[in-house]
């Protein structure tokens, strides 16, 4: 069996990552996602390559969708009227939620 050891400071520089990225490239909810965002920052490219990076991956989604009062991120990201703003502040919102 084997035990992973994600810290809350991994999955906070993980979301941060995540927002310095769509900072970067410009959020799309279809094309730049985040979701993909989260998994690149967290170097998730598939399931079991990289344990850890897939935890960091599980963990940084759930801190998104706690931060976002339970709303799942795809559906919260496709509503009409969001903006890259508000994406860049609920990954960075997460991101203190799970660093503290």
């Amino acid at each position: 069996m084997l035990t992973l050891s994600v810290t809350r400071s991994r999955v906070a520089a993980v979301l941060d990552q995540a927002a310095d990225l769509l900072d970067a490239e410009g959020w799309d909810p279809h094309l730049n996602p985040v979701i993909a965002a989260i998994d690149r920052a967290a170097g998730y490219t598939k399931p079991g390559i990289d344990p850890a990076a897939e935890e960091a991956t599980l963990r940084a989604w759930d801190a998104v969708v706690v931060h976002l009062g339970e709303q799942l991120i795809v559906p919260w990201e496709d509503e009409p009227g969001r903006t890259q703003a508000d994406v860049l502040a609920a990954l960075r919102g997460a991101a203190r939620g799970v660093a503290w």
